[in-house]
């Protein structure tokens, strides 16, 4: 339990780190830790029940493209200063250095390993922004009378 706390509390300083490099308003960096926190907590709650790399990104990653649009139109600022301060416990960044590491020392086992976990990850985050995205732009087109699907 006190790791999943660690994981949590260092997921919401991870995303306000990122959020205070790409200069976001301080009056906003509450969401960031909040969609962070949140994010990750997601992610290990799905990862439990289905061991999936691509399944647990790609739904936290569903999560933070609805939280990005949710919390861009209350706080009527762009979408991007949410999504990737949300999205930042997700990024592959320690299997991308391992993948590296096995390719710079000629590890093919390490290498592949981590290569394809790498993908999986990345995989899962595109693809769940990409059906967030998609999903919004329609849902927004149809509440806002502007044509059918």
């Amino acid at each position: 339990m006190n790791d999943i706390i660690v994981q949590l509390v260092a997921a919401a300083l991870g995303s306000v780190g990122f959020a205070l490099i790409l200069k976001v308003n301080k009056n906003l960096l509450i969401y960031a830790a909040l969609g962070g926190l949140i994010t990750w907590g997601i992610y290990l709650l799905v990862y439990e029940y289905f061991p999936s790399l691509f399944i647990g990104n790609f739904v936290a990653s569903i999560f933070v493209g609805l939280y990005a649009e949710i919390m861009a139109r209350a706080k009527k600022i762009p979408t991007t200063v949410f999504l990737t301060s949300a999205s930042i416990p997700l990024i592959p960044g320690g299997r991308l250095y391992y993948s590296m590491a096995g390719l710079v020392s000629s590890d093919g086992d390490m290498f592949a390993e981590n290569a394809k976990a790498t993908l999986l990850i990345v995989l899962g985050i595109v693809v769940g922004l990409v059906v967030t995205a998609i999903f919004t732009k329609y849902f927004y087109r149809i509440i806002n009378g502007r044509g059918k699907i």
